[in-house]
């Protein structure tokens, strides 16, 4: 561009001097180059420029988007001449070859250009930008992802590696090695992987090496999205200049290692977390950015449900206590401590935290950093922490039994405890710290909240449909066929996935009188887990399709985090707000005469529990002729768990009298101790004929009392006396309500 154009587009008053300035500064030997810097600086109105430089040059624009090239032109030019000149042929007319160019006032140029053509050729104004890409697409054979990745670095800038290693003490191959490592294709190829990834907001970067081709793959939203290949060649190179901006081993290629790098683009930094892998082609990278300009430390967008937002509140403004997040690995669990602790942080509270690694410094905390070769692993830090007076404790992880024990008696001893565990759900976070030797009555008392959390894919706001739902799901979940529900469809701003950011979806267990009695007595995750339920907690799979009738995410989003719990329905679990009432709150809707009750219909299955195999056949024989359907346990304790999973289907319990685990008297008492279970008869069927033993089991609140050897027509008709002498409480308490 010649001075005179450049005080003409001033003088349109699209640019400044100032402007104009600051893209001269930027000029290198290539063409087009101060209109490329022009073009790419912020607040330059890139259509309106290029509208304006058309009219001063009295050149046609072309737009390249919509416009098909020839083969046979692009035989003509080769991919050099046409980077040189920054040029794309698009038609011939009358002998002459219509090029599209960013400079058409470069009059010398195309004199040049005509002369290697061997034919006369007519200038077109188009973006630079556009012939670049133009220019990719037509010779790049396929890689047109690197390329752009390529064109992305040009237009932002180097990335500079803060900690950069000049060691040049190695063997010759390593020197050679890291002589390419260090050559500008690799260093580009590795800044332009980066700046893809940080484009697309990736969390990770998946560098595999393959027989031919080395894959990239970019995490974005939790899952792997492939990006480009490049060859297997360039591999080793590309993985000693991530090792060299990392400081690890280049000359080790056999053993994993794991690293840490700061990079700085435009100003802006970014820790990044490496580690290498040896695979059968070469060594895996892995590089986890960590980029604190996106941290949201507010609980508000933690998306808790109401009751669980008020409870976590509650439980980390204690003084003491233990607060524990657990989850997969990448389901946010260090960010969401994170959160709670910039809660409670404040002048007069000393926080200290233990973490391997520290992913993110915080401002007021004490955050000590794990470093086993030093013997500072998690539980000889933790002995020092609680020698400096801390008020609240962060362990990032009980991975072993010695944490847990010294993690959990500060809790008991005046501190408030967080950390993290790897377990499925809420209650089984109970019995992983019971296994690791922790006594379940201390364990009770000193626990105030457990979040199992994961991360679900959050719908477009764009794109996404309301739809209904599926006849499978309306018969698999009792789904209301008017429910509006919302579906991922694809646009530009979600780079047609559907999906764009992520959402929390959790379990908190709330540890009251009941359920801290429930974890005392060591009961099985899966009676804890109905204990939670029936206390007001929301299952994973329940907080998960809460915000599915949110429109929040989607239901196969939910269905891929998480399981159903064996009794879910939607039947009479949304209110009338249009969101999903827990366990809890249903019941207690119901006990209120707010929801009419269930429906008995469905009740048609009898639940024999015997340790005897011969017995269950005999006696189940006997029942299925009346037309019921049977469900089989061979122990008491197993006999509950199955009576509580399908509460809704059973019409009567049949239950032996000696069994192992829990014999039939205890079996029936625990059954009477719990409200949920009155509408459920009970009939011990046993060889004892003592009459104490009968009396045992009549107190014990059995309905009908039967003696082995069974005889098929009157155990029938005991089982339809007692079926209709409860029907006939059930509808009197029905014609009251």
């Amino acid at each position: 561009m010649l001075l005179k154009q450049q005080r003409q587009l001033i003088a349109t008053g699209i640019v400044t001097q100032e402007q104009i300035s600051d893209a001269m500064q930027g000029v290198g030997d290539k063409k087009a180059g101060l209109l490329l810097n022009l073009l790419s600086q912020d607040g330059v109105d890139v259509d309106k420029v290029l509208q304006a430089l058309a009219k001063i040059y009295k050149v046609p624009f072309v737009d390249l988007e919509h416009i098909e090239i020839d083969e046979s032109l692009v035989e003509k030019c080769s991919e050099e001449l046409c980077s040189e000149f920054c040029f794309i042929p698009v038609s011939i007319s009358a002998g002459e070859m219509i090029i599209a160019i960013a400079d058409p006032m470069d009059y010398a140029g195309m004199d040049v250009l005509q002369f290697k053509l061997g034919q006369r050729v007519r200038p077109l104004f188009s973006n630079p930008l556009d012939i670049q890409k133009k220019i990719r697409d037509l010779f790049s054979g396929g890689e047109e992802a690197l390329d752009e990745v390529m064109s992305d670095l040009e237009n932002t800038g180097e990335i500079q590696a803060l900690t950069d290693d000049e060691d040049n003490k190695a063997e010759t191959d390593i020197a050679s090695l890291k002589k390419g490592a260090e050559g500008s294709p690799i260093i580009k190829l590795v800044n332009g992987i980066i700046m893809k990834a940080l484009r697309m907001e990736s969390s990770d970067i998946h560098i595999e090496a393959g027989e031919k081709n080395s894959l990239v793959r970019l995490r974005v939203d939790g899952r792997l999205r492939p990006v480009m290949k490049f060859p297997a060649g360039a591999h080793p190179m590309l993985v000693s200049r991530i090792k060299i901006m990392s400081k690890l081993d280049i000359s080790n290629t056999r053993t994993p290692q794991d690293g840490r790098t700061r990079i700085k683009i435009s100003n802006k930094s970014f820790d990044m977390r490496i580690s290498t892998l040896p695979s059968m082609y070469g060594e895996k990278v892995v590089m986890r950015i960590l980029d604190k300009s996106g941290l949201s430390l507010s609980l508000d967008v933690l998306a808790f449900e109401k009751t669980a937002d008020e409870r976590i509140r509650e439980a980390i403004a204690r003084p003491t206590g233990a607060v524990l997040v657990t989850g997969p690995t990448g389901s946010g669990k260090t960010t969401t401590l994170y959160s709670f602790l910039h809660h409670i942080n404040d002048e007069e509270t000393n926080i200290v935290t233990v973490e391997d690694p520290v992913e993110f410094q915080i401002k007021g905390l004490n955050q000590v950093q794990v470093n086993a070769k030093s013997g500072m692993t998690f539980a000889a830090a933790l002995r020092s922490i609680l020698r400096q007076d801390p008020d609240v404790v962060m362990v990032g992880e009980i991975r072993d039994e010695e944490t847990a024990h010294i993690a959990l008696h500060a809790a008991q001893t005046g501190h408030l405890v967080m950390s993290t565990l790897h377990t499925n759900d809420a209650p089984s976070t109970v019995s992983r710290l019971v296994e690791m030797g922790t006594d379940a009555v201390a364990l009770s008392s000193c626990l105030n909240i457990i979040v199992a959390q994961r991360l679900a894919r959050r719908l477009c706001s764009e794109c996404k449909k309301k739809v209904k739902p599926s006849a499978e799901m309306i018969e698999k979940y009792d789904m209301p066929e008017d429910l509006e529900i919302y579906e991922p469809v694809g646009c530009e701003k979600c780079m047609n996935i559907g999906y764009k950011g992520r959402c929390g979806v959790h379990e908190t267990l709330y540890v009251n009188d009941r359920v801290r009695q429930a974890i005392a007595q060591a009961v099985s995750d899966q009676e804890l887990m109905q204990v939670c339920r029936e206390e007001g907690m929301y299952a994973l799979f329940e907080d998960g399709m809460n915000k599915v009738l949110q429109g929040v995410t989607s239901v196969a989003e939910v269905m891929r985090l998480s399981i159903a719990p064996e009794d879910f329905s939607f039947q009479d679990r949304i209110d009338s707000d249009g969101n999903l009432m827990s366990l809890g709150q249903a019941n207690e809707a119901r006990d209120k005469g707010q929801l009419r009750p269930k429906e008995d219909a469905k009740r048609n299955t009898i639940l024999l529990i015997d340790d005897s195999k011969s017995i269950r056949n005999l006696v189940g024989f006997i029942l299925k002729s009346e037309g019921f359907d049977i469900a089989e346990a061979e122990d008491g304790r197993k006999g509950l768990d199955l009576l509580k999973q399908a509460l809704s289907q059973v019409a009567l319990v049949i239950v032996d009298y000696d069994m192992p685990n829990m014999n039939g008297p205890e079996f029936v008492q625990e059954v009477r101790r719990q409200s949920k279970f009155d509408d459920i008869p009970v009939v011990m069927l046993t060889s004892r004929h003592d009459e104490d033993d009968e009396v045992l089991g009549l107190d014990s609140g059995a309905d009908d009392y039967i003696i082995k050897p069974v005889e098929p027509m009157k155990l029938q008709a005991r089982v339809r006396k007692i079926l209709q002498m409860y029907e006939r409480v059930r509808q009197a308490q029905q014609r009251q309500v």
